[in-house]
Formats: structure tokens, sequence, C-alpha cells
């Protein structure tokens, strides 16, 4: 297939725990946001997949999506998938990966609200991918065992790339890649976020992320906290992705730099140690 990649980004278009001022006023700002990022910064992505987890009162923005999204953007098809909301950006990707399975060598999967600002951001992801042997995804901030996540080393930051020879052994064990069908949040972090990413670990792929190389700026999505940013990695200069609420620079925003699992002197566990910290319950990880 030649290293071919298909990127998919999973839009939600309701109220959400936490927006930007932009989204509040209209839905589709990140959409178009995104659009606008994929015009500007180079990419060699063979496939653009924008997927909309539509509930009843969401149909009215159809018409306007597809005036609004190019057939193509820098030259690369971009195609328009709708599906019921259940599974959050989980049952989205899932989805479009089982659609698009055997066409394409990577997956890079995104949510609306994220946006990727280096060129050439998509041939990093596939490298970094590449440099690890036991590699099955490659995020943006992976989480340790810990209680909260009943001991499970998973993709902290979701937003990443895996092969497609990793998720074909993910959806031939599941059936696909595994999510909730259900539409409260709850339960999509657990069977979606956690069990999505960790599973691999128990087909022998390890989750890493991209310390080494950048730093991570995190949205806190909590509505009842001020706290609006989580700083990952900041020993690096350049972040490979921002959430949307650092798109307005003119705002100012309360931010909190971890460290323990997140400390630049911290090792990442290996499979061997991931998977006895959750069969033996130990805290590895934790702020």
């Amino acid at each position: 297939m030649g290293n071919k990649t298909c990127y998919i980004i999973n839009f939600y278009l309701g109220d959400r725990r936490k927006a930007t001022f932009e989204y509040e006023q209209n839905k589709l700002y990140y959409l178009i946001k995104q659009i606008n990022n994929l015009q500007t910064y180079s990419h060699s992505l063979n496939k653009i997949i924008f997927s909309f987890n539509m509930r009843e009162e969401d149909y009215e923005y159809v018409s306007l999506i597809f005036d609004l999204v190019p057939k193509y953007i820098q030259g690369i098809k971009v195609e328009i998938y709708f599906r019921k909301n259940y599974g959050l950006s989980y049952g989205a990707w899932s989805d479009a990966f089982i659609k698009n399975e055997d066409q394409f060598d990577y997956f890079i999967f995104n949510e609306d609200d994220y946006f990727f600002v280096q060129d050439n951001w998509d041939t990093y992801l596939v490298n970094k991918f590449n440099l690890y042997e036991d590699c099955g995804y490659l995020c943006m901030v992976t989480k340790e065992s810990h209680h909260l996540n009943s001991f499970r080393k998973h993709a902290g930051h979701s937003s990443g790339i895996s092969s497609n020879a990793v998720l074909k052994q993910v959806k031939n064990k599941f059936g696909i890649l595994p999510h909730s069908k259900n539409s409260d949040y709850s339960s999509n972090e657990v069977q979606g976020q956690i069990n999505q990413s960790f599973c691999m670990l128990e087909l022998g792929y390890n989750i890493y992320d991209v310390r080494d190389d950048y730093r991570i700026p995190f949205a806190w999505t909590d509505p009842n906290n001020k706290l609006d940013i989580i700083r990952f990695y900041w020993w690096n200069n350049n972040s490979l992705i921002i959430p949307a609420i650092l798109l307005n620079k003119n705002q100012s925003n309360n931010w909190w730099q971890p460290e323990g699992e997140h400390s630049k002197i911290f090792t990442p566990s290996t499979i061997v140690e991931a998977l006895n910290h959750y069969q033996n319950k130990i805290n590895y990880g934790g702020y």
C-alpha cells in the first residue's frame, strides 16, 4: 500500500461540558477551524474523513456541512460520514476503520476540538510509530496503571496513530475497536478511551506518546473547575497539537503542570510491566 495514511476526525454538534465561546455561538466552528487547519499545515495524507456523531436535532446542519466541507484539501479526497451518537469518538473511529480496512497502512484518529499545528505532522506520527518495534498505539499522552483507571495503562490523550496491521488484530479479536454502545460519558470513557488502547497490551503491543519530542497542552473539561490547560511534557519547546481553547491567542488561561508519570525523569512501563501492574493492581502512575 506504500505507507498510505487515513486521517479520521470525529465531530459532535451538541452541548459540551466545557466549550469555547466561539463554539457556543456556532456549532460548526470546530469544523470550520479543522478545514482551515488542514489547508494551512502541510501533510501527506491519502484520505481525510470527517465523521459526525448525530442526534435527531443535528440534521438541520447537514446541508451546511456539505456546503462547508471541500471535496479535496491539498489535493486529498475528503469524505463525510454520519452516524448515530453512541460510543463518542471511539465508536466513530471504529466504524471508520472498519469501513476503510485494508485500504491504508496507517490510521490517525483525532477529535474535533484538537488541532495539529506542525507541518508534516502526519509524517512525524508515522515515523515515530515505526520507531518502536512493539508499538500498538502512539498517542499524545499515556496514562499508567492507577486505581482511577482500573490499573489499565491507556491513551490518556487519545488522539494518535496506529497501523492497519495492529487494528486488524484488535478488530479480529473484538469484532470492533472496543467502545461503548451508549451515549453517556462514563461508560464511554471506560469502554472507549481506556479499553480501546489497553486491549493492545493484551495483544502484545505497547502504548507510547510524544514526550520525547513535543509538549502537549490538554484542555481541562470539568465545568466546575477554573483550570483551563494541563501542560504535559513542557520541557519541549513546541506543541504538536493544541486544543480549541488555545486557538484564541488573545485569551489568557489557567494552567497546571503535572509531575509524577509525566515528568522528564519518569520511565514508562514496558508491556510486561504494564500487564503486571494491571494483574496485581499496582499504582504505577497517577499525578
